[in-house]
């Protein structure tokens, strides 16, 4: 199903200009048109039936355009259902749509800001999603810091779907210099490399039939109502990278200093990146994190990613001679981190080195004019207990994952209250790894601790006595203190910025500070600057979990 590995690194990779910039700096109403194409991963496949937003003319076949915005200028976006048919009908679970949808030749969608301090009615949450010849306008007031945000689909039981066809594209928001801002990410090449030393990488592992059509294997090990094996599977993994909607591409690079906007946009893929030059590793620097800038730059050899996370880094390809060839490689297992799943995916896309002079500015040591707010010195209103679960039948074949071991649609509904700041405790009693990810806000990392699986999940009353197997709907989540191994591991350095999606490894807690307010820390600044009241939801950011069923509802009142 793959595309022939002699193949790679052939394709040049789409820049910031090539994959479209919709320049939203002085505001304004963008209009995007959801639609179906026919694009180009590589002149070795045929061409796959995608997904895409495009603007009134456009003919992009595949994600989105780069939307700029600027900081405290709002914008609205209206999103036009045009799809015809749903290019992966073959792949719909009849079991996790909402009843009557006819997805496969009428797909929903709905367009939500990932990282976005938005209001519930712009938020564009699962049950927000709107049909074909119907359209929504989402208001984004962009009051929160720079940030580099992604929008994609996130319609109900086939978020997987959407955005593995297509549906997803960058947010650049960003910022003023002097006092009212942070003073670096003015996108003039003041300070950080700016176009075209700008370039956004969207990282995607996708599969392929021989005709170029995309694969979406079925669940060998669950079966359907028919008999059949069901659509769904616990995570997809594909066995061919794209970057920008390009197999294994390769980037000619000056010889000088690059930032690049990471996105995993991976379905469930996670990625341990490394640059590869000349058999050993190339440095780099991390200069941000989901929510926005970090204090001051992070060097680093090595950077994991889980599914929605993005990282802002700079690589300096100056010392390397014209002609190098840099390979971005990734070491990570499948599930992450310990699986033993195949489909693994070492290359990525390459970087050739040429000899012109490129941007060779030093990266400043502080990158904000005013240092982070730090939660942890802050007084919380609450502490809560999340567990993370995962439900298999009796055969041990996992039928669905949840949190605080509720299906979507229960009325157990956390509620929190608008400006206050708590401490989420993700307790994760499952064997892999789940990136999670909270709508509206942007919260820090405190630090995670390990505990005992067995004894938390017999306190909790998840498991029923009779069959032995996590049962929805039974128990209720503990605290997770009486159950603590050894000694919490502080968040990394370059995981001490704002984050709105977190990896909560197996066997641990992981420990964040969310504020639920621009008001949260006493007037302390944070990444957002909005306040609202009205219904989020947060979940896994792996989308075959968030499908079925690992997302809730909270309320801000």
């Amino acid at each position: 199903m793959a595309a022939p590995s002699a193949g790679i690194f052939t394709e040049q990779l789409p820049t910031l200009a090539d994959l479209g910039v919709m320049d939203m700096r002085a505001g304004g109403n963008l209009q995007l048109f959801v639609r179906n194409a026919r694009h180009s991963f590589g002149a070795q496949l045929g061409r796959t039936d995608t997904l895409a937003y495009q603007e009134a003319t456009s003919s992009r076949s595949y994600l989105g355009p780069v939307i700029i915005a600027q900081k405290g200028t709002p914008l609205s976006l209206t999103v036009h259902n045009d799809m015809k048919r749903h290019p992966l009908a073959f792949a719909i679970d009849p079991e996790l749509v909402p009843h009557g949808s006819n997805d496969a030749k009428s797909p929903r969608t709905a367009l939500h800001l990932h990282g976005g301090n938005t209001s519930p009615t712009s938020d564009g949450g699962p049950g927000q999603a709107f049909r074909p010849r119907t359209s929504y306008t989402y208001h984004y007031g962009n009051i929160q810091d720079a940030a580099g945000l992604w929008y994609h689909d996130h319609a109900l039981g086939i978020t997987r779907l959407n955005v593995y066809a297509g549906l997803a594209g960058g947010y650049l928001l960003r910022d003023t210099p002097g006092p009212g801002g942070t003073g670096i990410d003015t996108g003039d090449g003041t300070h950080l490399p700016p176009p075209p030393y700008e370039v956004p990488l969207v990282i995607q592992d996708r599969m392929f039939n021989p005709d170029g059509s995309f694969a979406y294997p079925p669940n060998p090990d669950l079966k359907g109502p028919d008999g059949r094996p069901r659509p769904w599977a616990p995570e997809f993994f594909g066995d061919v990278a794209t970057v920008n909607g390009k197999c294994w591409p390769n980037l000619d690079v000056a010889r000088g200093k690059y930032r690049f906007r990471m996105f995993n946009g991976s379905n469930a893929r996670f990625y341990d990146f490394k640059f590869a030059a000349d058999g050993s590793a190339l440095a780099f620097h991390q200069i941000g994190s989901d929510g926005g800038l970090l204090d001051a730059p992070v060097r680093l050899d090595r950077l994991v990613m889980g599914p929605g996370e993005r990282a802002d880094i700079v690589v300096d390809f100056a010392r390397l001679k014209a002609g190098s060839r840099v390979v971005l490689r990734n070491s990570a297992r499948v599930p992450y981190p310990d699986g033993l799943g195949g489909l693994p995916l070492p290359q990525i896309m390459q970087f050739t080195v040429l000899a012109e002079r490129g941007y060779t500015a030093p990266l400043p040591a502080r990158l904000r004019s005013r240092p982070l707010t730090r939660l942890l010195d802050l007084p919380t209103e609450a502490t809560r207990s999340m567990a993370l679960v995962e439900v298999a039948n009796a055969d041990g074949v996992p039928v669905m994952a949840l949190l605080n071991n509720r299906r979507f649609d229960s009325p157990d509904i956390t509620v929190v209250q608008s400006d206050t700041l708590e401490q989420w405790e993700l307790i994760n009693t499952t064997v892999d790894a789940h990136p999670i990810h909270l709508h509206f806000t942007q919260f820090q990392v405190l630090d995670r601790q390990g505990f005992d699986v067995d004894g938390y999940l017999g306190a909790t009353g998840y498991v029923d006595g009779g069959t032995g197997l996590v049962t929805p709907g039974r128990g209720n989540a503990v605290p997770v203190g009486p159950f603590l191994i050894g000694r919490p591991k502080g968040a990394p350095p370059n995981e001490q910025g704002w984050k709105d999606t977190v990896v909560a490894m197996p066997g641990e807690v992981t420990r964040i500070r969310v504020p639920f307010g621009a008001d949260a820390a006493g007037g302390a600044p944070l990444a957002i600057g909005s306040s609202f009241k009205g219904e989020y939801v947060w979940h896994c950011h792996i989308l075959e979990h968030e499908d079925n069923d690992m997302m809730q509802r909270y309320v801000i009142g």
